[in-house]
């Protein structure tokens, strides 16, 4: 479904695997289910930006999570080339 034009049904079975917010209203906001807990709003589906998502597989995905995704691979960098870093088998 990646890439997809979704139809209304598809985008609120989306809308319905994110969680409500507390204290605002889940018609419009939602906690989407990723690592970050990222809030996004039900107007703003295919929209990139503030409280913009898609969906992939059937799940809502906020926009901003292709860019921490390339955040964690130059952590993931940074820590390989850390000095003193331990290295082979010994160290798992």
């Amino acid at each position: 479904m990646i890439g997809e034009i979704s139809s209304d049904a598809e985008v609120e079975a989306a809308w319905q695997k994110a969680r409500p917010l507390p204290g605002h209203d889940s018609r419009i906001f939602r906690v989407a289910p990723d690592v970050l807990r990222s809030v996004i709003r039900r107007d703003r589906f295919g929209i990139r930006g503030k409280y913009g998502w898609r969906i992939e597989y059937g799940r809502p995905v906020p926009f901003h999570r292709l860019s921490m995704e390339s955040a964690m691979r130059r952590v993931e960098r940074d820590l390989r080339r850390a000095p003193g870093r331990m290295t082979g088998a010994a160290n798992i």
